[in-house]
């Protein structure tokens, strides 16, 4: 258990110095960036130095959910290899249709077909089309789907 513990630390310190760097090497770009769409941003009564800390935030939002979901991720499929050494990461054809060639099952543990996520994501409706293909083919493949909150995973199964 200490082992995981420390790779799950070793982890959230890589995924911090990236989360970082991206942030700093943005944030030196956005300087040179085109602001003209602060002139509407004023026009609709939003200050230049809130326009500016709204495009920063954003920025940095959306490099922050790109690697906490990431992370959490990668955190919850390290608990599931230390709880099932087994499982392992593979591919599977899609028997169903064209687009795409092959599913990904992010742990396969036995006939157990785990979907790790971090959130549930509000999707269009192809997006959600392709995720009921998904869980079809995994179907069709012999194994059980089961889709999980990694956060969850790091708390009980840690």
């Amino acid at each position: 258990m200490d082992e995981l513990i420390q790779n799950i630390k070793n982890l959230a310190e890589v995924y911090s110095e990236n989360l970082k760097g991206k942030i700093d090497a943005r944030t030196e770009e956005m300087k040179a960036d085109d602001n003209s769409h602060y002139l509407v941003y004023r026009v609709l009564g939003i200050s230049l130095q809130e326009g500016q800390l709204i495009d920063q935030y954003q920025n940095i939002g959306r490099f922050l959910y790109k690697y906490a979901g990431s992370f959490l991720e990668e955190s919850a499929t390290l608990c599931l290899n230390f709880k099932f050494p087994e499982g392992i990461k593979t591919k599977i054809e899609n028997t169903i249709g064209q687009r795409p060639k092959t599913f990904e099952i992010d742990f396969l543990n036995g006939n157990d077909a785990i979907e790790v996520k971090w959130r549930d994501a509000t999707t269009d409706g192809d997006h959600i089309k392709k995720e009921h293909t998904r869980v079809k083919v995994i179907r069709e493949h012999g194994y059980k789907p089961i889709s999980t909150l990694s956060f969850i995973l790091l708390v009980f199964l840690a």
